[in-house]
């Protein structure tokens, strides 16, 4: 059984005060004490410093804390993987007018680049509200992965606080973002093995 946990970063609006770019990141686990661990293991140790927050997110956890949690990501058996906008793009990615659609458009990319190999759980940060959206965004997603013996794919859209694997998805997606946006890439480099993908780049059909 494998676990795979999804968090973006960044927005897909097109305002002056817009993301030049959106993250989707996502971390696969055959086991989700892994990541249970991870971070509770962080609130534990810096506790002073996390506080009353209910959540480890790379936008509000002090940075130290995050290089930490991030450090310990490659401890575990897992794996990383993003796909990213350039937002300039925006125009090759079919129905970017409709939110959703886009959306599930750029999720469906990283779908493609995920290889299923056993029956497996999706955990997804909660963006949709409508049944309908969430039902479209299910079959899209499931029938994009890399699953050539038809494995059973589960998918839950869920709180992020509830979730610590989406905890760490966040991290995964905003530190990818951030090398992006900000050309900082102290945090991505902590993670040593990753995967990481333009998608609708200018030269695609």
């Amino acid at each position: 059984m494998n676990y795979i946990y999804i968090d973006e970063s960044g927005d897909l609006g097109e305002k002056p005060s817009s993301s030049k770019y959106f993250v989707i990141g996502a971390i696969m686990v055959d086991n989700p004490k892994y990541l249970n661990r991870l971070i509770k293991n962080a609130r534990r140790k810096y506790n002073n410093i996390i506080g009353r927050d209910v959540e480890i997110k790379g936008n509000k956890t002090n940075r130290q804390v995050i290089k930490k949690i991030l450090r310990k990501v490659n401890n575990i058996d897992c794996e990383v993987l993003a796909i990213f906008l350039d937002k300039q793009n925006l125009h090759n990615v079919p129905e970017f007018y409709n939110y959703h659609a886009l959306y599930d458009n750029l999720a469906s990319k990283l779908a493609e680049n995920i290889k299923i190999d056993s029956p497996t759980t999706v955990i997804v940060d909660k963006s949709k509200s409508k049944h309908e959206d969430i039902l479209n965004f299910n079959e899209r997603f499931s029938s994009s992965l890399n699953n050539s013996n038809n494995n059973l794919i589960s998918i839950k859209h869920v709180d992020s606080f509830k979730y610590k694997g989406i905890q760490i998805a966040d991290l995964i997606s905003w530190s990818v973002f951030q090398s992006l946006e900000h050309n900082d890439d102290e945090f991505i480099d902590l993670i040593k093995s990753k995967n990481i993908i333009e998608v609708f780049k200018c030269c695609q059909k």
